[in-house]
C-alpha cells in the first residue's frame, strides 16, 4: 500500500463534527432528565451521573480532536501494537486486583484513579488493527491461509474473551465491524459466506449455553404477553415499549416522563432511547434517528471516495460500528431485536462508551480528508 496517499489532506467534512457535537450535547441534556431519580436514590446527589458524564464529554472532545488530527499513517504502522494492547486489556479484567467482579461480571479495569471498560476500548483498537492488517494484505486477500484463517483466529480470540466477561452486546458490535472490513476488503465471496454461516451457528450456541441469554431470545421470539413474562424475562423490553408508546406524537414533555421512576431498568444508560421517545415524542425522536442515519450516509460517502485501501476500510468499519450499535440498541427498545445491553452511541451514560464513540468519529472525520 502506498503511504504517500495519506498526504492529500483535503479539508475535513464539517458535517461529522457538527453531528458528533449535536448528538453528544443532546445526550447530556437527556441524561440530565433520565438519571436524576436513580442518582438521588443511589448516591444522594441528583446530578451525580450528569457531572461524571460531563467530565467524560470534556475529555472526549479532546479525544475527538486528537484522532481528527493524528496522521493516519501512524495508526496504520502501529496496527500490531493495537492488537497486543487489546489482548492485554481483555486478560487484565480477570485479575481480581485490577478487574473487580461487579454484579457477577468482569467488565471493568479499576486502578484507583481510573476505571473503564476494556471491551469498549478494544472495539476501537481492533478496528484499527483489522483495517491496517487487511489493507496490507491486498494481494493475499483471497488466500485462506494468509488472510482468512488469521482473521478468524484473532476475531475468535478477542470475541471469546469478551463473551467470558460476559458482554455479548459489545462482542456483537465488534463482529459486525470486523466482518464489514473483511467484506469491503473484497474477500472471496464463498469464504465470506461460509464464515457468516459458521459465525451464526456459533452465536446461537453461545446464546443457548447461557440461560439468561436464552431467556432473552425466547422472550423476543415468542413475544408473549402473559403477566408472568412481563414481570420476568420480557420485563425490560415491555417497560421500554410502554415508555415509547406513552410518548405519542409530541411526548409528555422534557423531564415529565414517569418511566425513569424505577419502572424502566437502566433508564439513563441502555434504555435512554425509551425515555427520549416518552418525553419528546415520535416527531422529535425521528430527528435524532435522522441525525444518526445522515452521519452514516456521510461515512459511507467517504468510503466510496477514499483515496487508499486503508482509508476505505477504516471509514467503512467506523461508520458500521456506530450505526450498527445504534440499530442494536434502538431495535432492542422497540422490540424488533433482542435486548443485548449495548449503549446508544454518544447519548447513553458511560464514560468509556462516550470516549470511544468520540474517538471513532474523530477517525472518521480524519478519513474525510483522504478522499479523491
Amino acid at each position: 500500500m502506498q503511504l504517500n496517499q495519506f498526504k492529500l489532506r483535503r479539508k475535513i467534512d464539517p458535517v461529522i463534527p457538527i453531528l458528533t457535537l449535536g448528538l453528544s450535547v443532546f445526550g447530556l441534556i437527556m441524561l440530565l432528565s433520565s438519571s436524576q431519580v436513580q442518582a438521588a436514590q443511589t448516591t444522594g446527589n441528583s446530578y451525580y451521573f450528569f457531572i461524571r458524564q460531563l467530565l467524560a464529554w470534556i475529555i472526549g472532545a479532546g479525544v475527538f480532536f486528537y484522532f481528527m488530527k493524528v496522521p493516519l499513517e501512524k495508526l496504520y504502522q502501529r496496527r500490531n501494537l493495537f492488537l497486543i494492547i487489546s489482548l492485554v486489556l481483555l486478560l487484565l479484567v480477570f485479575f481480581p486486583i485490577i478487574g473487580p467482579k461487579i454484579a457477577g461480571v468482569h467488565r471493568w479495569i479499576d486502578i484507583g484513579f481510573l476505571r473503564f471498560q476494556p471491551a469498549e476500548v478494544v472495539k476501537l483498537l481492533l478496528i484499527l488493527y483489522f483495517a491496517g492488517n487487511l489493507a496490507a494484505k491486498e494481494r493475499d486477500i483471497e488466500s485462506p491461509l494468509k488472510t482468512l484463517m488469521p482473521f478468524v483466529c484473532v476475531l475468535s480470540l478477542v470475541v471469546g474473551l469478551i463473551i467470558l466477561q460476559p458482554d455479548m452486546g459489545t462482542a456483537l458490535v465488534i463482529i459486525i465491524a470486523s466482518l464489514t472490513i473483511l467484506f469491503i476488503a473484497q474477500a472471496n465471496i464463498w469464504q465470506y459466506g461460509a464464515l457468516l454461516i459458521v459465525g451464526l451457528m456459533a452465536l446461537l450456541l453461545i446464546i443457548y449455553i447461557a440461560p439468561y441469554r436464552a431467556s432473552r431470545l425466547t422472550a423476543f421470539l415468542n413475544q408473549n404477553t402473559s403477566q408472568e413474562d412481563r414481570l420476568g424475562s420480557a420485563y425490560h423490553g415491555t417497560q421500554a415499549q410502554i415508555a415509547i408508546g406513552t410518548g405519542g406524537i409530541w411526548g409528555v414533555g422534557f423531564g415529565q416522563g414517569t418511566s425513569k421512576y424505577s419502572f424502566l431498568p437502566e433508564s439513563h444508560n441502555d434504555s435512554i432511547f425509551a425515555v427520549i421517545a416518552e418525553e419528546l415524542g415520535f416527531v422529535r425522536t425521528m430527528l435524532v434517528l435522522l441525525a444518526y442515519f445522515y452521519l452514516a450516509w456521510r461515512g459511507y460517502l467517504i468510503t466510496l471516495a477514499a483515496n487508499s485501501r486503508y482509508v476505505k476500510l477504516l471509514a467503512a468499519s467506523v461508520t458500521t460500528a456506530i450505526i450498527g450499535q445504534m440499530i442494536i440498541n434502538i431495535g432492542g427498545m422497540l422490540g424488533v431485536l433482542p435486548l443485548t445491553g449495548v449503549p446508544l452511541p454518544l447519548i447513553s451514560y458511560g464514560g468509556t462508551s462516550l470516549l470511544v464513540s468520540m474517538a471513532l468519529l474523530g477517525i472518521l472525520t480524519n478519513t474525510s480528508r483522504e478522499t479523491t
